[in-house]
């Protein structure tokens, strides 16, 4: 909203320092840290400072795509322009965020009540069965055993199952943070049956749509694509990037580098970056390819939650129809044997 709102102040013909000392005044808390930043601001820029000086003081703040793209706009006198470029990419980057939420809410809501309800039937509900059966002294089914025993661990070993999780939590932590092992990982995320194609079409989205607002910005092909690797949380685009940037740097074109990576991008994405590059219109292209993408996202994640909907109720309907059975059978086998 900051950001929105000083936008259209500037639009509107007020200088950068009245415009930054206007949002600051009509800040609701004043004790928060936005009020604080804007006080700064407005002094830094009435002291002869850019904007994007003042901004580069709060890191934890304003990330270096944000900061790059303000100091573009104040040299290329298009600040306006860039700062509602700035909006566009944020709302963007919140929406994709809300709808990889909203893909993953239904199974993890799904799986946190199983387990809450399995954990209820194993601690409270089986050992009071488990005591029955035992008086009748009768030869239990394999799969009645199993059952059993997760009921006395988890009851009895509770603390060990804990401790085992965590240290399992830590190795899996420290494995991923291996150099040459964490690429398997990435890979694995962006190949993996079912999510791999949605992980591929994020990052694709996210640095098209990054790389043209900073190309329409003004800024230089080499340093657009260094801002945009500090986003990429995959290494295998974040590898990408780099040698596109290396390449760009040699005079090679950004096609001919990426057709080495025809798993990491489609053929539509090549040919219309070509098309780009030909035609001087990339900054066009890559906003094109990044709303194709998007609608593309959107698609994969209504697909996806109408895929694991069945999944889940399968799944769920094999544990307690497996639940059902080992406890029924020594039944059936005591009334047999009355």
């Amino acid at each position: 909203m900051f950001t929105k709102y000083l936008a259209v102040l500037l639009r509107s013909g007020l200088p950068l320092d009245e415009s930054l000392d206007i949002l600051n005044r009509q800040s609701k808390n004043k004790k928060g840290a936005l009020p604080q930043i804007l006080t700064s601001l407005t002094s830094l820029v009435r002291t002869g400072k850019t904007l994007a000086d003042g901004l580069a003081q709060y890191p934890h703040t304003f990330s270096p795509v944000y900061i790059n793209m303000i100091r573009a706009g104040e040299a290329s006198g298009t600040l306006q322009d860039d700062l509602d470029q700035l909006v566009i990419q944020m709302e963007k980057d919140h929406e994709l965020k809300q709808k990889i939420r909203g893909a993953m809410m239904y199974p993890s809501v799904i799986m946190m009540v199983g387990l809450v309800i399995g954990t209820i039937i194993v601690v409270f509900i089986l050992p009071q069965i488990t005591g029955l059966f035992k008086s009748l002294d009768i030869e239990l089914p394999f799969t009645t055993k199993i059952i059993f025993w997760i009921s006395d661990v988890i009851r009895f070993q509770w603390m060990w199952l804990l401790v085992g999780g965590v240290a399992l939590l830590i190795a899996i932590n420290v494995t991923y943070r291996i150099k040459f092992i964490k690429p398997l990982f990435h890979s694995f995320f962006l190949f993996v049956p079912i999510t791999g194609k949605l992980a591929r079409e994020i990052n694709l989205a996210r640095s098209f749509r990054l790389m043209g607002t900073l190309f329409k910005s003004g800024l230089p092909i080499n340093e657009s694509i260094e801002i945009t690797m500090q986003v990429m949380r995959n290494i295998r685009y974040y590898d990408m990037l780099n040698a596109v940037k290396e390449g760009v740097s040699h005079g090679n074109t950004i096609t001919s580098v990426l057709e080495k990576y025809p798993r990491l991008i489609p053929p539509i994405a090549m040919r219309l970056i070509l098309v780009g590059e030909e035609t001087g219109t990339l900054a066009e292209m890559l906003m094109y390819l990044a709303e194709f993408y998007e609608a593309e996202i959107n698609e994969s994640t209504k697909n996806l939650t109408s895929l694991l909907e069945p999944i889940m109720v399968v799944f769920i309907g094999f544990a307690i129809g497996y639940l059902a059975v080992s406890i029924l059978m020594p039944i059936y086998t005591v009334v047999g044997n009355i």
